[in-house]
């Protein structure tokens, strides 16, 4: 006897549920949903929001999204926050050079103090004398310079970038020294040490922020000023290295501000913090390369190599 067909075969019965499963581990069943994409989420893929729960994925797509609106800082990187650790890093590191010389002033002084006639065989004098001083109240001032400016700029700057400029400064001041020092005078023989080449940089650098971002400029050229005659009147400061440090400092820090890609409204931050990072390493380097040439230069002109 045959049956009336309704329009539908055995093939076509509904199928009971299937059980929900994470996409990224099939083998798992999971009733729990991530509350952004609804798709189920096992223990592992699951990530605690403020309400609710995300999945793994969803959680990575908003990072991003967060990151590439975050706001940055005058150079285009990631806005630093918390205590200024280079700052004091580099602080530490000449207390710490300094105790050196008072326990063990002879072998500190001949391996870290620059000196001309020996600069190309002893070439990490370049650095390592911006770290060394001549006493106490040399120190002290120093450290209190680096202190006033370095609390501020790497804050503006960033971490990297700020301690960048501080060492090419460093770099640049016994650079001049190398160029600008005769010779055939005495003080080709001579040592040179202390952090101001260093601080000077952050003297230009701090005017330089200063301006573009409309701040005031007048103390800063005052103390420029006040320094500068200080270095041309009182006797044993080496003018060479304060001119050095200055003139790099400003002419990195400038290139900087001119190399940093201008953010718009619907810009991806992120993607601009990476580009400027770029641009501005390549300053770093452009830089470091432009010291070793004048130096190269120099040493043919005297027959050093």
């Amino acid at each position: 006897m045959n049956r009336p067909s309704y329009g539908y075969s055995a093939e076509d019965s509904p199928q009971p549920d299937q059980q929900p499963t994470c996409p990224r581990h099939p083998d798992r069943v999971s009733y729990v949903r991530c509350k952004r994409c609804e798709r189920p989420a096992c223990p592992d893929c699951q990530r605690g929001a403020a309400v609710g729960m995300l999945c793994v994925d969803c959680e990575r797509q908003l990072n991003r999204q967060q990151a590439s609106t975050r706001p940055r800082n005058s150079m285009g990187g990631a806005m630093t926050r918390g205590a200024p650790v280079v700052t004091y890093t580099l602080i530490a590191l000449c207390v710490l050079a300094y105790l050196g010389q008072m326990l063990a002033p002879h072998i500190v002084n001949q391996l870290g103090m620059f000196a001309p006639f020996r600069a190309l065989v002893m070439p990490w004098t370049f650095l390592s004398a911006g770290f060394l001083h001549a006493g106490i109240l040399h120190l002290v001032l120093n450290m209190y310079a680096l202190y006033i400016c370095g609390q501020y700029l790497e804050q503006v700057m960033g971490r990297w970038r700020f301690a960048a400029v501080y060492l090419i400064s460093v770099l640049g001041g016994h650079t001049a020294v190398f160029l600008l020092t005769s010779a055939a005078s005495l003080d080709w023989f001579g040592g040179t040490l202390g952090a101001s080449g260093g601080v000077f940089g952050l003297f230009a650098a701090l005017f330089i922020v200063n301006r573009n971002r409309g701040a005031q400029t007048t103390q800063i050229l005052v103390l420029i000023g006040l320094n500068l005659v200080i270095t041309f009147t009182v006797s044993n400061i080496s003018w060479q290295g304060h001119l050095g440090g200055l003139a790099m400092g400003a002419a990195v820090t400038a290139a900087m501000f001119a190399l940093r890609p201008r953010a718009t409204a619907t810009s991806d931050r992120q993607a601009l913090g990476r580009r400027a990072a770029l641009l501005h390493g390549g300053v770093i380097a452009a830089a470091v390369v432009l010291c070793l040439l004048l130096v190269a230069g120099k040493a043919v002109m005297v027959g050093m190599l």
